[in-house]
């Protein structure tokens, strides 16, 4: 009697077990990975084929502190030696220095920016409104940035997420996160060839609705000057601490355009004291969109 009571117990649990509702599982990224690629792909393909006009404000800053190189501690030194308090800049004005061997560069430029593509060619005209605080009537100087450069931001998606340029690299999900809100995916990107400054490598953060840009974290020792910051790294005994990261929080028709791009050189000691070699800024505001057509419409 007590065995038909077992099995009759055991019935009526496998049957609950049966019922019970099933947890959702997961989300794989190793799933996921194909998916995201291809909806990646259709919006760069959208961004890349799209007939843009458009204009924008670009403040480009850049600081250097080159106080450990040893260029300008051999300045530094003739400095003192000479009886010196100051190095004459251009225009023969005063350049900031101290004695704890400290010689700061800055530079700033506002730009008037214009984007202009039109059956697949494509115009950029920049007018430099400000240098260095000062106004500048008619100016095409282009900016001199000395550590870092930069081109093309708004089409760097393409570059990395391209099926023409997918034989190149590697794509790896690495996990879910989110945005001020929007879900997204982190998508690594991971050159095949160590070909510095030609193949880029980068963490893209890709919105899960319909995989549109809104951030790039690039990797640094993929970029053409990453020696030169290993050289001067076993120069300081520091090991080097270099972010750079491209931000897209301006949208138009569908379509994600830059707002920032920031790079740090930075070093960090065994005490975990930070030194800041360098910084480079380029912002993007007051958009005024004429013409931003995909396949999907117009927006004016």
């Amino acid at each position: 009697m007590l065995g038909v009571w077992l099995l009759g117990f055991a019935a009526v649990f496998a049957r609950a077990a049966e019922l019970r509702p099933t947890p959702a599982p997961a989300q794989d990224p190793t799933f996921q990975l194909p998916l995201v690629l291809k909806s990646a792909r259709e919006y760069c393909c959208r961004l890349e084929r799209a007939a843009m006009d458009f204009v924008c404000l670009e403040e480009v800053s850049e600081t250097v502190d080159p106080s450990r190189d040893e260029r300008s501690t051999d300045q530094l030194s003739n400095i003192i030696a000479m009886g010196e308090a100051r190095l004459e800049g251009h225009l023969g004005k005063p350049l900031p220095f101290n004695r704890q061997g400290k010689l700061e560069r800055d530079n700033d430029y506002l730009f008037d920016y214009q984007f202009v593509r039109q059956q697949g060619k494509v115009t950029e005209r920049r007018l430099l409104l400000e240098k260095n605080g000062k106004k500048v009537r008619g100016g095409k100087e282009p900016p001199k940035t000395e550590t870092f450069q930069y081109s093309d931001i708004l089409l760097a998606p393409v570059r990395l997420l391209d099926d023409a340029n997918a034989q190149f690299y590697r794509y790896r999900l690495l996990r879910e996160d989110a945005v001020d809100g929007v879900k997204v995916w982190l998508l690594e990107v991971a050159p095949r060839m160590a070909i510095a400054d030609v193949y880029l490598g980068a963490v893209i953060w890709l919105a899960q609705d319909d995989a549109r840009v809104l951030r790039i974290d690039w990797d640094p020792a993929t970029f053409g000057n990453y020696e030169n910051i290993l050289t001067r790294a076993k120069k300081y005994g520091l090991e080097p601490r270099v972010t750079s990261r491209t931000e897209f929080s301006t949208e138009k028709n569908g379509l994600r355009f830059p707002s920032l791009d920031l790079t740090e050189e930075a070093y960090i000691g065994k005490d975990g004291k930070k030194f800041v070699r360098a910084t480079t800024r380029v912002a993007y505001g007051n958009y005024k969109f004429f013409v931003v057509e995909t396949e999907t419409g117009v927006a004016k």
